[in-house]
């Protein structure tokens, strides 16, 4: 069975971070407790922007309701640690299950 590495918050923060650089143009730091509409000024178009990127980024689908949930960069950073967690154990199942 193939596992996927455990990804930490640090590592997840700074795929994110990457992400607003390079898509949205954001030139400094982010920080967990960043809210997303207010400190970063995301409209609804580089919301969608940053949500899209970060799913090409680290491979997951996020589900409309974590957009709705996710506030803050933190929240961000939890979603996406949940979706690896799950892929990765969606990952480890497929490989376990027989073929039909």
């Amino acid at each position: 069975m193939q596992y996927a590495p455990r990804v930490d918050d640090s590592e997840i923060l700074a795929g994110i971070a990457a992400v607003a650089r390079r898509h949205l143009e954001h030139p400094g730091p982010l920080e967990p407790r960043m809210r997303l509409v207010e400190d970063l000024e995301l409209d609804s178009i580089r919301l969608l922007t940053l949500a899209v990127e970060v799913e090409n980024h680290f491979r997951i689908c996020l589900d409309e309701d974590d957009d709705r949930a996710v506030e803050t960069v933190g929240d961000l950073v939890a979603v996406v640690r949940r979706e690896l967690a799950a892929g990765a154990t969606g990952a480890a199942g497929a490989a376990a299950a027989p073929a039909v």
